[in-house]
Protein backbone atom coordinates (compact mmCIF):
# COMPACT_ATOMS: atom_id res chain seq x y z
CA UNK A 1 0.00 0.00 0.00
CA UNK A 2 2.87 2.35 0.74
CA UNK A 3 4.11 2.13 -2.85
CA UNK A 4 0.61 2.81 -4.19
CA UNK A 5 0.17 5.83 -1.93
CA UNK A 6 3.56 7.11 -3.05
CA UNK A 7 2.63 6.79 -6.70
CA UNK A 8 -0.65 8.63 -6.08
CA UNK A 9 1.26 11.42 -4.34
CA UNK A 10 3.59 11.71 -7.34
CA UNK A 11 0.60 11.86 -9.69
CA UNK A 12 -0.92 14.60 -7.52
CA UNK A 13 2.27 16.67 -7.69
CA UNK A 14 2.51 16.23 -11.44
CA UNK A 15 -1.15 17.27 -11.83
CA UNK A 16 -0.38 20.50 -9.98
CA UNK A 17 2.22 21.33 -12.62
CA UNK A 18 -0.05 20.50 -15.55
CA UNK A 19 -2.33 23.39 -16.35
CA UNK A 20 -4.33 21.67 -19.08
CA UNK A 21 -5.91 18.89 -17.01
CA UNK A 22 -9.69 19.16 -16.96
CA UNK A 23 -11.79 19.34 -13.79
CA UNK A 24 -13.30 15.89 -14.40
CA UNK A 25 -9.88 14.24 -14.54
CA UNK A 26 -8.76 16.02 -11.38
CA UNK A 27 -11.93 14.84 -9.63
CA UNK A 28 -11.30 11.28 -10.80
CA UNK A 29 -7.82 11.38 -9.28
CA UNK A 30 -9.29 12.64 -5.99
CA UNK A 31 -11.81 9.77 -6.00
CA UNK A 32 -8.96 7.40 -6.73
CA UNK A 33 -7.23 8.52 -3.53
CA UNK A 34 -10.35 7.56 -1.59
CA UNK A 35 -10.73 4.26 -3.43
CA UNK A 36 -7.11 3.30 -2.78
CA UNK A 37 -7.63 3.80 0.95
CA UNK A 38 -10.64 1.49 0.73
CA UNK A 39 -8.41 -1.21 -0.77
CA UNK A 40 -6.81 -1.63 2.65
CA UNK A 41 -10.15 -2.94 3.96
CA UNK A 42 -10.98 -6.20 2.18
CA UNK A 43 -14.50 -6.24 0.82
CA UNK A 44 -14.83 -2.45 0.81
CA UNK A 45 -14.05 -2.04 -2.88
CA UNK A 46 -12.94 -4.40 -5.63
CA UNK A 47 -9.42 -4.16 -6.99
CA UNK A 48 -10.82 -4.47 -10.51
CA UNK A 49 -12.92 -1.34 -10.06
CA UNK A 50 -9.92 0.71 -8.97
CA UNK A 51 -7.86 -0.74 -11.81
CA UNK A 52 -10.49 0.31 -14.33
CA UNK A 53 -10.27 3.89 -13.05
CA UNK A 54 -6.48 3.92 -13.24
CA UNK A 55 -6.48 2.50 -16.76
CA UNK A 56 -8.99 5.12 -17.88
CA UNK A 57 -6.68 7.82 -16.50
CA UNK A 58 -3.71 6.23 -18.25
CA UNK A 59 -5.59 6.44 -21.54
CA UNK A 60 -6.49 10.11 -20.94
CA UNK A 61 -2.88 10.98 -20.20
CA UNK A 62 -1.42 9.04 -23.13
CA UNK A 63 -1.38 11.76 -25.79
CA UNK A 64 -0.47 14.87 -23.83
CA UNK A 65 1.11 13.80 -20.56
CA UNK A 66 3.60 10.97 -21.00
CA UNK A 67 4.95 11.34 -17.46
CA UNK A 68 1.46 11.01 -15.98
CA UNK A 69 0.74 8.11 -18.31
CA UNK A 70 3.83 6.27 -17.04
CA UNK A 71 2.89 6.95 -13.42
CA UNK A 72 -0.64 5.68 -14.04
CA UNK A 73 0.80 2.53 -15.63
CA UNK A 74 3.03 1.96 -12.59
CA UNK A 75 0.04 2.50 -10.33
CA UNK A 76 -2.03 0.00 -12.31
CA UNK A 77 0.78 -2.57 -12.03
CA UNK A 78 1.05 -2.08 -8.27
CA UNK A 79 -2.72 -2.35 -7.76
CA UNK A 80 -3.00 -5.41 -9.98
CA UNK A 81 -0.37 -7.14 -7.84
CA UNK A 82 -2.64 -6.60 -4.83
CA UNK A 83 -5.35 -8.59 -6.55
CA UNK A 84 -3.14 -11.63 -7.01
Amino acid sequence: MKNIRGLLARIGKELQRADDIDVETRATVQELHSDVEKLADPGEIKVESVLDTVKALETKFAARHPVLEQMARELADAISKMGI
